[in-house]
């Protein structure tokens, strides 16, 4: 059976309706749908305005708002913390739900900057900084940016057979250390790239954009995404708490 994964929903604007909408890229939802998985929206619980919000400024989840997220995770094989301008409380509470209950993990971008900030009492403990290399990390009408060296221990040079590959780059910010997580790629430049928490099934983030990548037919990529599916396929839903 194809396993659902919840993408995280993601706040923009609809200039042409001046509309603000929570949704998930199209990108993403095709790389799910490409490698076998069903993908869903993650609703975000608190009733404010997310575009215009403050993250830290936000009333902290209540029981209710947890509960409004577990009954939404609980449908998960498979949980995906993508991109965006902002990380939210719920971003964490997403990840903490998926290290608990052991559901494969993918986090892309500043959904990988969260996976780096969380400690095990679930605080954010560290922080990102602008990125001052010699490197532009911020190529957005480029389909390849940079090359990501991988650790030969690293479960991701395991998936990709290669210790070297080529990937996008949208972002202005980078971390510098990870608390849960282990570090096992990097750009040339020193830019964390990618992490992996492999007590777990599958938990990895990668800085990079795959999602954009795939739909430009690029193998490693699809790879990533495969083995993600893959995992998820194995999760028993009833077996979460």
């Amino acid at each position: 059976m194809q396993p659902i994964i919840g993408i995280i929903g993601r706040n923009h604007q609809d200039y042409d309706l001046n509309h603000r909408l929570i949704g998930i890229s199209e990108d993403l939802r095709r790389a799910v749908i490409k490698t076998g998985g069903i993908p869903i929206i993650i609703n975000p619980p608190q009733d404010v305005e997310y575009y215009d919000a403050v993250p830290s400024k936000l009333p902290k989840l209540t029981k209710e708002d947890k509960e409004f997220l577990d009954r939404q995770l609980s449908l998960c094989n498979g949980i995906i913390i993508p991109g965006g301008i902002k990380r939210f409380e719920y971003d964490v509470y997403a990840l903490e739900y998926a290290i608990k209950n052991d559901i494969p993990t993918l986090g892309i971008c500043i959904g990988m900057q969260v996976m780096t900030m969380l400690n095990e009492q679930g605080e954010m403990v560290t922080s990102n900084s602008k990125i001052e290399t010699g490197v532009d990390h911020c190529k957005l009408d480029e389909d390849y940016v940079h090359d990501v060296i991988l650790d030969k221990e690293s479960i991701l040079y395991k998936i990709l057979g290669k210790d070297r590959i080529r990937v996008n780059s949208r972002h202005t910010m980078e971390v510098k250390d990870t608390v849960m997580f282990k570090t096992f790629g990097k750009s040339e430049d020193g830019v964390i790239e990618e992490i992996e928490k492999q007590d777990q099934s599958f938990m990895i983030g990668v800085q990079w954009h795959p999602e954009i990548l795939i739909n430009l037919g690029d193998l490693d990529s699809f790879k990533i995404f495969e083995a993600f599916i893959k995992k998820a396929e194995e999760i028993d839903n009833d077996s979460k708490v």
